[in-house]
């Protein structure tokens, strides 16, 4: 009947979270207990403790109290429910309702402390084993390294294209340390062509393959970056100092060439790209806010960069607006011809200027013209790497990129939503024509509006993009940027894949296959612990920014007040005199009926809301204002907001109702009470309205959302930020449907 099927677990083929370790709060264990142990006291008496993972998605675990956990713990006595203990699960028993686990090191520090955060979010995705010193045989390994580089670098200058003495420089973050790549441009006026050159850091030059550098560098992968610090893949006296191409220092490079039409941007095939081993020497840094500057014609006084080599800034600002000006063109035509771009904002927290490591600021992360110059430089050269890798004589054991098209079944659950229920054109024929439905989406209704789009593209079933070793069976595309073939050769100081594809051009070069890079078996083992560990740096640093984030509200003693997309209304639980459909995902049935309380017959209400500068969504929970004016809020008091010295007033909805799939209605009491004044608010799909985001103190740290009161000081503010067609959202027009849409795309936790 299509209905769900069940099926029963018999056994368990290979158990992966035995031996792990997670972090945990403690508590007392209360089963077989009479009386309340809310208080978090151990007694004498009690055998076990109950551990419980902050990951929702773990089992408790049971902790046998000995000598061990009564000096670790200094109990009995109280259990401080807000610190964290790593916690390492030995065993479950098939006859046992719970797995058993031990202490597995000290306290990382307390909830909301970002110390013990930081080490919260390596140990949940398994990085923790980053955050250690180098060995030390390795790091004399590397110190003789370096003395060697140091002895023998005339002699292998001499092997090398020496390009010391050419105009070469760097566009890198401010706060970057390892500078992994250096460009240079010069133009062709006969042949109206500008010859690029991307110098890459030649990390493969020093850390040869199974060296102890090596190895540790297969097994970390790449560098973690956390806030104010990052865990290196290399030392720091190769990844800071001899790789790292500092302005003003000779420096060994491994470089790729090639030439762009002037009028076009397009890639010129005569000549072909081709690669070098070079020796460079950077005239001139400049961060990514100078050479933006330079774009938007600011005037330097005395914080002008350093420029070397008997070159003038004039020089470097002329190549600047050179390269602006034919990466634009490269640009458009990148689009034009199928790409795919997804906007995405992203908090960069400022630590610099603090005492103790809390952000003191934050800005959002810009992709301004400086930033894009890079990038088109950085595909161009990746692109061209790995076509001359894939069509070479050693294409089996060449490392590539590709991203496969989304899932087709969520894609087109997206473009449903989009045509027949929102009334959006929408086309997902390619990546291309994503971009342009987007884009088109921005243009009309707004960018808030725009980027929650965009971020409903990356859900529906886009796929990430992956490591892999080319043959013949596999498809090399990549979706998004429409690259027949596509690597990794720009970042070997922090990426590993980086240095394989390194190594496999350079045997193409010299000639000399053996010994000097992986073979396919390895490479292809390699490359899967690379997906792995950069699945989970992504991971760990979203949590980390959104522990962060709850660390600076709370140091501010200030809620956050944005702007957010409606994406989805929840009414909970079925009530009674609303229907008899399900609510969860298959059928639908409208409340019309006004609604005072969130937990009537045990459900809660919700409306899921996109928030684009935290770049996730979350679910506003619908509490009633008059409930918790009389004391009653249950509910909000378990959320356990935030609001140590905060002069501020949380306004509830009195009462809220769901008009159809795609409506619902809130109704807003003035704080004075005056019921001749109240306000109705429409929430419609992807309606822009104001919010609320205030930290808890809970474990894990979080935060709750609200909806903003009409009649908050702030609401007016906030809706002037975006379009009236942004504040509407769109009419649900009823299709023939059979889910509900939205729900499947956006399913917030």
């Amino acid at each position: 009947d299509g209905g769900p099927r069940f099926a029963k677990v018999v056994a368990i083929a290979e158990a992966k979270g035995s031996g792990r370790v997670m972090v945990c709060t403690l508590h007392p264990n209360e089963r077989g207990r009479s009386g309340d142990r809310s208080d978090n006291v151990i007694t004498d008496t009690d055998t076990l403790l109950k551990a419980k993972p902050t990951d929702k998605r773990m089992p408790w675990m049971m902790i046998q109290i000995n000598d061990v956990t009564r000096k670790a713990l200094d109990i009995p006595g109280h259990l401080d429910k807000y610190k964290l203990w790593p916690i390492k699960m030995i065993g479950w028993k098939e006859t046992s309702s719970l797995p058993l686990g031990r202490l597995k090191g000290e306290c990382l520090g307390q909830a909301g402390d970002l110390v013990a955060e930081e080490r919260h979010a390596l140990i949940e995705h398994e990085l923790d084993c980053h955050d250690v010193d180098f060995p030390e045989a390795m790091l004399d390994e590397v110190d003789e390294i370096v003395e060697q580089a140091q002895r023998n670098f005339d002699e292998e200058v001499k092997r090398r294209l020496d390009l010391r003495t050419k105009r070469i420089f760097t566009i890198d973050p401010a706060t970057a340390r390892d500078l992994d790549d250096a460009i240079h441009v010069d133009l062709d006026s006969r042949k109206q062509e500008v010859e690029i050159g991307v110098h890459i850091a030649d990390v493969g030059h020093f850390v040869k393959l199974d060296s102890l550098a090596d190895k540790e560098a297969q097994f970390r992968t790449t560098s973690v970056y956390l806030i104010g610090r990052v865990l290196p893949m290399l030392p720091h006296a190769l990844c800071n100092h001899l790789c790292s191409l500092n302005p003003n220092e000779p420096k060994l490079a491994f470089s790729a060439f090639f030439r762009l039409s002037l009028a076009t941007g397009e890639l010129v095939e005569d000549p072909k790209p081709w690669f070098h081993k070079t020796a460079i020497s950077s005239v001139c840094r400049l961060n990514y806010d100078q050479a933006q500057d330079i774009l938007d014609g600011r005037e330097f006084d005395d914080d002008r960069p350093e420029v070397y080599g008997g070159y003038k800034w004039d020089d470097i600002v002329n190549d600047l607006f050179l390269l602006y000006d034919v990466c634009g063109k490269v640009r458009r035509g990148r689009f034009e011809g199928g790409a795919l771009s997804i906007s995405k904002q992203k908090m960069v927290f400022h630590t610099r200027d603090s005492e103790d490591g809390r952000p003191t600021g934050y800005h959002l992360e810009s992709h301004s013209a400086s930033h894009w110059i890079i990038e088109e430089l950085m595909l161009l050269a990746n692109r061209c790497v790995a076509k001359h890798l894939a069509l070479s004589r050693l294409s089996d054991c060449a490392v590539l990129r590709r991203h496969q098209a989304p899932d087709p079944k969520k894609a087109e659950r997206l473009a449903k939503l989009m045509k027949e229920n929102l009334g959006l054109e929408w086309d997902a024929y390619n990546a291309g024509a994503i971009y342009r439905s987007c884009q088109a989406i921005r243009r009309k209704y707004g960018h808030t509006l725009g980027l929650c789009v965009e971020m409903m593209t990356m859900r529906a079933g886009m796929m990430q993009a992956e490591y892999f070793v080319y043959n013949d069976e596999t498809d090399p595309h990549h979706f998004a940027l429409d690259f027949d073939y596509y690597t990794h050769f720009t970042s070997p100081i922090r990426r590993y894949p980086d240095v394989m594809v390194h190594r496999v051009l350079n045997a193409l070069l010299t000639g000399e296959h053996e010994g000097g890079f992986q073979l396919t078996d390895a490479a292809n083992t390699q490359v899967g612990g690379c997906n792995e560990k950069k699945l989970a740096t992504r991971r760990c640093s979203d949590k980390l920014d959104r522990s962060v984030f709850c660390i600076y509200l709370r140091s501010l003693k200030r809620w956050f007040y944005t702007v957010g997309t409606v994406l989805h209304f929840d009414q909970g639980k079925p009530r009674r005199g609303d229907g008899d459909g399900e609510q969860g995902g298959t059928k639908w049935s409208p409340m019309r009926e006004w609604h005072q309380d969130s937990n009537e017959d045990g459900g809660t209400a919700a409306v899921t809301v996109y928030c684009s500068q935290l770049g996730k969504e979350s679910k506003a929970l619908l509490l009633n204002g008059s409930v918790v004016r009389r004391g009653s809020g249950d509910l909000l008091r378990r959320l356990d907001l935030f609001e140590d010295g905060v002069h501020d007033e949380l306004i509830l909805p009195d009462k809220w109702r769901f008009c159809s799939r795609g409506l619902a209605e809130l109704e807003w009491q003035p704080p004075e009470g005056d019921g001749r004044a109240r306000k109705r608010q429409a929430l419609r799909t992807l309606s822009c309205v104001p919010i609320v985001i205030i930290p808890t103190n809970t474990v894990p740290i979080d935060y709750a959302l609200f909806f903003v009161s009409p009649f908050h000081p702030k609401a007016q503010d906030l809706a002037g930020q975006v379009t009236e067609e942004e504040q509407r959202g769109f009419d649900w027009l009823q299709a023939d449907e059979e889910d509900d849409g939205v729900q499947v795309v956006h399913d917030a936790p």
